[in-house]
């Protein structure tokens, strides 16, 4: 389900909306890779199964749709914070200390997701000066790198909005 923003769409700032564009975006391509990845599993194991004809590099095409999936999906979640939480000092401390906590793993995500992008962007251009390709399909996996990158950018951008600008929900109160 998508989580609909707090404010009315008009209120909030300018990157916020893109930024929802973008995840929203993003999600949708995530959720496309999904369905072709679970129609050519189905495909693959019917026609396996059926006629003793399997589709022709189904394996090659779950592994770079779901390259898709995962860094398209990332984005959303990180624009609606809706990251796994261990709420552990959340009943010690107080409201304030908690927000504080939150802003620091906010800022901590945003560097990870930069170390991330930054070590991709290597193995990328190594893919693209090497040529190196698929087995079956013959599809050059520097087009995986692009897909990869790409998500993983559009998640950077959605992580720093949702640093700057994105409230802070606590047991029902907003900050």
């Amino acid at each position: 389900m998508m989580q609909e923003p707090l404010d009315a769409p008009e209120a909030l700032p300018l990157a916020s909306r893109l930024a929802d564009r973008l995840q929203r975006a993003q999600m949708r391509l995530a959720a496309a890779a999904l369905v072709a990845m679970m129609l050519v599993t189905v495909a693959d194991v019917f026609l396996r199964y059926i006629f003793n004809s399997p589709v022709h590099g189904s394996y090659e095409i779950v592994e770079s749709t779901l390259v898709i999936f995962v860094f398209n999906g990332l984005a959303a979640g990180f624009f609606r914070r809706a990251n796994i939480v261990i709420d552990v000092v959340d009943h010690i401390f107080g409201p304030a200390v908690i927000v504080a906590l939150i802003r620091i793993a906010d800022v901590l995500s945003l560097v990870v997701l930069l170390i991330l992008a930054w070590a991709m962007i290597g193995q990328g251009l190594q893919a693209y000066d090497y040529g190196d390709r698929k087995l079956e399909l013959a599809l050059p996996l520097y087009v995986l790198w692009l897909f990869a990158l790409g998500g993983m950018a559009g998640t950077i951008v959605c992580a720093a909005v949702a640093t700057i600008w994105g409230r802070i929900a606590l047991k029902g109160k907003t900050k």
